[in-house]
């Protein structure tokens, strides 16, 4: 830790010591502060945070034990250094087993109080450092691999290859369970960065509260609960990757912050005075375009473009129904290992009844009903009646059904007219009625909805289809 950027609190009686500690320090290039007793320092300690408190062990009022004691209740790994006159050395020693670092004796030259500090310092840095590893192996994939060979898949390889020389901003977009954190993963280990972290936060599972402490840390005291400092995951990606998954979650209020982090590469912890210089190259997912969100005034026109700089699409399992069998050897020898059984199997009608599914849940629901599937049967070789009940009602790919049992003919044009009408009002209808997310659940320009709509409305047959329809 530079001194120039270590904060000391005096906290002695004496002024004349204090003040000849201040300049000391000053000189060597410390920041200081002091305070004459406990009571004194506590608004400093209430709204600063410091490196190093140096505290003398006697003095009126609340003695140097109390402070002690009441400060390492508050901030457990706040660094103390105690002062103490010849002959008390007992006292300093229940200080250290109190929490202290290390004891001056006074008198004592400025050199050992320098080294002193320097010792305390460093192992501050070790601490923080240790701290940030184990973090770091917390959140390492337990793998990285795309599985597929549709055509799909092959452009979104190419992209993720085409990418792996850059340094260049990532916006990857899909529904959920598509796969977008494992693209990120891929991107993070095909990149010059590979030997650097990859660290993901899930923006949709944080509180607005938290958001920006996870993000960007905090100090002790910054805010209720904040005991200790704490590295946000800015820091903890310093020389790799950092993955936003959801971002489109993340509150107004911080995506200010977070295009000021895009903009300069520097960050401030909460509570936090000084600016921490960060090199990490960010990848970022949505569920839904952001673009929508940028149309409502929901997300940051400004922020829009700074991360979607290079777009990845994850396409939906229904528009890569040949990956199915690969995917499913894939997730039926990773169960075979993790619950110790015989190779599985599966047979192609069993496979087949798969692919007619549409899969809302995507790649994601997949591996959870092959995992229900397994688990549910001793045997190691799976049939068609071995996949669970839910597919039972989607055994069709058929957006649209048309019930022509007993009918001889049909007027193509009304029925079509119709079917479009119902698709019209499903849009508007989950949409709120927002025609520019409509017209994007409906993959059409929006001027084409407002142009549907409007004839729709001349005939005045626009109205939501009744429950029996």
């Amino acid at each position: 830790m530079a001194k120039k950027r270590a904060k000391i609190l005096i906290v002695d009686d004496e002024p004349i010591e204090r003040s000849i500690l201040e300049d000391e320090l000053r000189a060597a290039g410390y920041c200081v502060v002091t305070a004459a007793s406990p009571l004194e320092a506590e608004p400093a300690l209430s709204t600063t945070f410091f490196d190093v408190v140096v505290s003398d062990l006697r003095m009126p009022g609340q003695d140097g034990l109390s402070f002690l004691r009441r400060l390492k209740k508050h901030r457990t790994e706040q660094g103390v250094i105690v002062m103490t006159a010849y002959g008390t050395v007992g006292t300093a020693v229940e200080a250290m087993k109190l929490g202290a670092f290390d004891y001056l004796q006074k008198p004592f030259t400025t050199e050992e109080l320098l080294l002193k500090l320097d010792r305390l310092l460093q192992y501050e840095q070790l601490a923080t450092e240790n701290e940030a590893l184990k973090q770091q192996l917390a959140l390492r994939s337990e793998e990285t691999r795309i599985i597929g060979r549709s055509e799909a898949i092959r452009k979104v390889l190419a992209r993720i290859h085409s990418l792996a020389s850059t340094d260049s901003t990532v916006l990857i977009s899909g529904e959920s369970g598509t796969g977008k954190e494992m693209s990120a993963k891929v991107i993070h280990e095909t990149s010059h960065r590979a030997a650097g972290p990859f660290v993901a936060v899930a923006c949709a599972a944080l509180s607005r509260e938290l958001v920006e402490s996870e993000l960007f840390g905090h100090e002790p005291g910054s805010f209720t609960g904040a005991t200790k400092r704490r590295l946000g995951r800015f820091e903890l990606a310093h020389g790799g990757t950092l993955f936003l998954d959801d971002v489109d979650d993340i509150p107004n209020e911080v995506q200010v912050k977070l295009l000021r982090v895009l903009q300069e590469r520097t960050i401030e912890r909460l509570g936090g005075e000084e600016p921490i210089s960060v090199n990490v190259r960010l990848i970022s997912a949505t569920k839904v375009p952001l673009s929508a969100l940028v149309a409502r005034g929901e997300f940051r026109e400004d922020l829009y473009y700074r991360l979607n700089v290079v777009p990845v699409h994850m396409p939906p399992l229904r528009e890569r129904l040949d990956d199915i069998p690969l995917l499913v050897e894939h997730f039926l020898d990773r169960l075979s290992a993790k619950l110790g059984r015989e190779k599985l199997k599966i047979s192609q009608s069993a496979i087949a009844r798969l692919q007619r599914y549409r899969w809302p849940g995507n790649v994601r629901e997949l591996e959870h009903v092959l995992e229900q599937t397994v688990v549910l049967n001793e045997k190691n070789n799976f049939d068609e009646d071995d996949i669970p009940e839910l597919m039972a009602s989607d055994d069709t790919t058929d957006l649209v059904s048309v019930a022509l049992d007993g009918v001889d003919s049909i007027d193509l044009l009304e029925v079509m007219a119709e079917t479009e009408r119902r698709l019209v009002c499903w849009a508007l209808d989950r949409s709120g009625g927002n025609m520019v997310r409509a017209a994007e659940m409906l993959d059409i320009p929006r001027s084409t909805l407002q142009y549907k709509v409007g004839k729709l409305d001349e005939a005045s047959s626009l109205s939501p289809p009744k429950k029996n329809e």
